[in-house]
């Protein structure tokens, strides 16, 4: 991994000493900020422009889902990492449908936090375990049907990449294909799956071993 740049958004003192003594062991890291309300961390987005922000997001604490859409709308280039102890399905749904690139449990341990920042830095995705499992347990195995869902050779190239992060412009271009093909790829492969949104089928996905977290 190159050096990047990283805000850790949290207004946690504990929290914050422990993730940057975890963050500057192996290297990689170039500089760390720390943003403690969301004054300070748009004032930081702003002006230091990092490739990677760190958020600690729970409904009780200062760093909300509006924060989220907040950065998404004003910072799309910097990637999010949220680490949350929230274990509400429809919460923890509702932040991943908004686009960030990972999703941790305070519970996750120091491993899967450096994975974690590799694979975003890498331009991929990454789901702890437990999230996935919290997900799937709520979302996708409330189908009484145990028939398993077909889907073409095509179809599953294209699932692959969606639950990769890749837009279906990029998809597109790497499979020659038009982009209009792509959507209506999309829109069967979420018909035949039983899905609503991207989150979903990336959680798909990874339940059946297209992807790994």
């Amino acid at each position: 991994m190159s050096d990047i740049k990283i805000v850790h958004a949290t207004s946690e003192t504990l929290t914050r000493i422990g993730l940057k003594s975890i963050l500057f062991k192996g290297g990689g890291i170039d500089t760390l900020y720390h943003a403690e309300n969301n004054e300070v961390l748009f004032e930081t987005l702003n002006i230091k422009k990092p490739e990677l922000l760190i958020m600690n997001c729970d409904q009780s604490n200062s760093f909300s889902i509006e924060a989220i859409k907040q950065v998404k709308k004003l910072h799309a280039k910097t990637k999010i990492l949220i680490i949350s102890t929230d274990k509400n399905p429809a919460y923890i749904l509702s932040i991943l449908e908004l686009g960030v690139h990972g999703y941790l449990t305070r519970e996750c341990d120091e491993g899967e936090l450096i994975n974690a920042i590799f694979a975003i830095a890498n331009n991929e995705k990454f789901y702890c375990n437990k999230i996935i499992n919290i997900i799937l347990e709520k979302k996708l195995t409330t189908n009484d049907d145990c028939d398993p869902t077909s889907l073409s050779q095509r179809e599953t190239e294209i699932t692959t990449l969606i639950a990769k992060g890749m837009t279906s412009k990029e998809i597109a271009v790497k499979l020659f294909l038009s982009p209009h093909t792509v959507n209506t790829h999309r829109k069967n492969i979420m018909k035949k799956l039983g899905v609503k949104s991207t989150s979903e089928l990336v959680l798909y996905a990874v339940n059946v071993g297209l992807i790994y977290p």
